[in-house]
């Protein structure tokens, strides 16, 4: 061979080198660009749920919660109870119930972020007597737990993630991860040719593909970058953009993204990355996963299909084990530890339950709702959306129990189920804390608390009974309870009746309204006039028209529970309305988008006298009235009993001195239910009362009211003198308002007292 032949295939090797040089260097420049114009940040990358938040436990000294509604909290959050407590979402008891200790999950609140803390309580009389931090027995006197994540909103073709910082990340998922995947990860600049001589020999050996030469930063360009082909094509970019990936970014940035970009499984949506699949599979942070767990999840990497734990169980168990022998064998497990985790159950948690111990779909369709008037309608458009609520999980699992025990009951020997729609609200901060949207709680249907709008019967009683207080009327007013007839504006008559059939003749005011009388209550209303009592519900809340006729004041218009909620909070608040609110705070990053708190605060509406005469009322309703089953508890509760036309709708509202509740039972299609108010939806209030407990009502008596004893002799209502009137038998204390009673209305018995001096003393220390 000539020299000079050998010298021109030189030439030509080393043009042709230049040539591909050039080449490499083109698609080097072409993918760094490529890459770089789509940048490794989630944020950027993907347009991420909503995620929606309960409202966390606050925690302070002496505040009522007994030790086993703490527990019960920490159980809803998915902490552990072990007996040395030491990392987040861990918790120890002691044996008498007196102490506890809970190492608190750092959490992102709405005000900011708070680390880990380790907080020791300690119980005494169903109160905290004290809160310190368990690690330098410094007093703590305010702290909040981390909130129940409830939901993820988005819009409908997005994937499902939640995304994660590598910061987030436990080290035996990140070690676990690279020896399974990719053993020379923080060595190789993103191609590994040992990992591809290694899966080779290992193909050949075992007949068949059992493990790929893939890094992992081929896996993620594969996944975020290229489509799913497999051409010679797609694996030439793949090889080369993997280069520039690892060339451009850091190794954390490219573990922290693959974290989250790695597909990991199917619900309703993908699940995609570690984030999400730890809260789907078993319902805990991804901080929080034990070795068993981290082994099942990187071992589903592999194939999610394949290994679904829920669908392939035994498949799944197989192949966790083999993840856990491998790191027994790198040396991240004893032997005595391997033999420990393989001994574990699966441990995965309900599919309903991977966020929340309770599915909210009532809740969240009011949420939903509020979010599209409060941001609008295209507020999913916005990334990264952290909503904090005010559902209060224990409050959800009390109206949830109520409503599946009790309409259990009640359709028990029914053809026709029943249905039933429940709202709880906070009656002094305007909170809604619970919703039921149906007799099955869990139905993603149609939300009744806001959709079905029936008639409420006698639930508006309390509405005309203020509006009578304001214009002249008290508790202790005389009325006749005997057949009534009204003509109507189309010259007809209307003759309404009594539930019962019966009449008591002359009664007071506060015995028809606690007896729930409709005959008083009409000639009440028709003294005051129906336009006034309309008046009164529209300052209450209720935005919507309603005919001044005389049917209104026993309740023929109709509202949804959500609206007659509204109507209460306002009277429960001695007339102060506030608009009922799911949302506390909505988030995007670190900005507050929304805040409740700077929106405008109560406005006063009515007068609180009336309202407090209102509320006294309501308590007659609880403790003599319509429903005295309620008596049982032996505190001081306000509510009301409704029952529409023909027994068609039941209704019930009432309140202590947390929580104001309204309930509906009835059929979907206005059918006849044959219940009341006390023997339907009563009944419901009563069961939530007994999971709750009930903090009797403490209400402000307003300026202007006083204590007056009334003469209940005859037809005419009159106030007596405690001292002279020694010989009237029947008699009754009652709270008045102080400008609706003047001297000449006070009855003397002892008619030697005409001393004007000492009526006016006596006058003056009534009120």
């Amino acid at each position: 061979m000539s020299k000079s032949f050998i010298g021109k295939l030189i030439a030509l090797g080393f043009k042709l080198g230049l040539v591909l040089a050039v080449i490499f260097a083109i698609l080097c420049a072409y993918y760094y660009v490529v890459i770089s114009s789509s940048s490794l940040d989630a944020e950027q990358k993907w347009k991420t749920p909503a995620v929606v938040y309960s409202r966390p436990l606050e925690l302070t000294v002496e505040q009522k919660i007994t030790f086993d509604q703490l527990e019960h909290e920490l159980t809803l959050l998915k902490y552990r109870k072990v007996s040395n407590p030491a990392n987040p979402g861990e918790y120890g008891t002691s044996r008498n119930k007196d102490h506890m200790v809970i190492i608190r999950r750092p959490f992102n609140f709405s005000y900011g972020p708070e680390e880990s803390r380790p907080i020791h309580i300690v119980f005494k009389n169903s109160r905290i007597s004290s809160i310190s931090d368990a690690a330098t027995g410094e007093n703590i006197d305010i702290i909040q737990l981390d909130p129940v994540l409830l939901e993820r909103l988005s819009s409908s073709g997005e994937e499902d993630r939640l995304l994660i910082s590598i910061d987030d990340v436990p080290q035996k998922l990140i070690d676990t991860l690279i020896y399974v995947e990719d053993r020379d990860f923080y060595s190789h600049h993103g191609i590994s040719i040992k990992g591809i001589l290694r899966a080779i020999f290992v193909n050949i050996r075992a007949g068949r593909k059992v493990q790929g030469g893939s890094t992992i930063s081929q896996q993620l360009v594969k996944n975020y970058f290229l489509s799913s082909n497999k051409t010679l094509d797609r694996k030439v970019r793949e090889l080369f953009m993997s280069i520039i990936v690892d060339a451009r970014y850091e190794k954390s940035q490219i573990l922290e993204m693959y974290l989250n970009e790695i597909y990991l499984g199917h619900s309703n949506k993908d699940i995609y990355g570690f984030g999400l699949a730890s809260y789907f599979y078993f319902g805990i942070p991804v901080s929080e996963l034990d070795w068993h767990q981290v082994a099942l999840l990187v071992g589903m990497v592999k194939g999610p299909s394949q290994y679904d734990p829920r669908r392939h169980p035994e498949a799944a168990l197989k192949r966790r084990n083999l993840v856990l022998s491998l790191m027994k064998q790198a040396g991240k497990l004893t032997d005595k530890q391997y033999e420990y985790y393989v001994a574990k159950p699966l441990g995965i948690v309900d599919k309903d339950k991977n966020f929340s111990i309770i599915k909210v779909p009532g809740y969240i369709s009011i949420l939903k709702d509020e979010l599209k008037k409060k941001l609008g309608d295209d507020y999913l458009d916005s990334n990264g959306l952290v909503i904090f609520t005010s559902l209060d999980p224990q409050v959800q699992l009390a109206a949830n129990t109520a409503v599946k025990e009790e309409l259990g009951r009640l359709n028990a020997k029914r053809t026709k189920k029943l249905e039933s729609a429940v709202v709880v609200s906070n009656w002094r901060t305007g909170d809604i804390l619970a919703v039921v949207g149906s007799s099955d709680p869990q139905f993603q249907g149609m939300n009744r608390v806001t959709k079905a709008r029936r008639q409420v019967g006698s639930l508006v009683k309390p509405a005309a009974y203020l509006t009578a207080f304001s214009n002249g009327w008290h508790l202790g007013s005389m009325v006749h309870d005997a057949p009534v007839t009204v003509k109507m504006r189309n010259g007809q008559n209307w003759s309404p009746k009594n539930f019962s059939g019966t009449y008591s003749g002359w009664i007071p005011l506060y015995q028809g309204f606690a007896k729930s009388l409709n005959v008083p209550m009409v000639r009440v209303g028709m003294n005051v006039g129906v336009q006034k009592v309309v008046d009164t519900i529209h300052r209450l809340g209720i935005e919507q028209e309603i005919d001044a006729v005389p049917s209104t004041l026993l309740g023929s218009f109709a509202l949804t529970p959500i609206e007659v909620n509204q109507m209460y909070a306002t009277i429960a608040t001695e007339g102060a309305y506030r608009q009922l609110s799911a949302i506390r705070v909505v988030r995007r990053g670190s900005d507050i988008i929304y805040d409740r708190e700077s929106q405008a605060d109560k406005v006063q509406v009515l007068d609180p006298r009336d309202a407090y005469l209102t509320i006294y009322g309501m308590t007659n309703v609880t403790s003599f009235g319509t429903a005295r089953s309620l008596k049982k508890y032996n505190a001081v509760i306000a509510g009301k009993t409704g029952t529409s036309n023909d027994g068609i709708d039941s209704w019930f509202s009432g309140f202590d001195n947390d929580e104001l509740v309204t309930v509906w039972v009835g059929n979907d299609d206005n059918t006849k239910t044959n219940l009341t108010g006390a023997t339907g939806a009563l009944p419901v209030y009563d069961r939530f009362l007994s999971i709750r407990g009930v903090h009797s009502l403490v209400t402000a008596i307003p300026e202007g009211i006083a204590d007056a004893y009334f003469s209940l002799e005859g037809a005419d209502s009159y106030i007596m003198d405690p001292e002279t009137c020694t010989d009237v038998s029947r008699f009754v204390l009652l709270p008045v308002r102080e400008d609706m009673i003047n001297e000449e209305e006070v009855r003397y018995c002892n008619t030697e007292k005409e001393s004007d001096d000492r009526m006016g003393d006596f006058i003056r220390s009534l009120f």
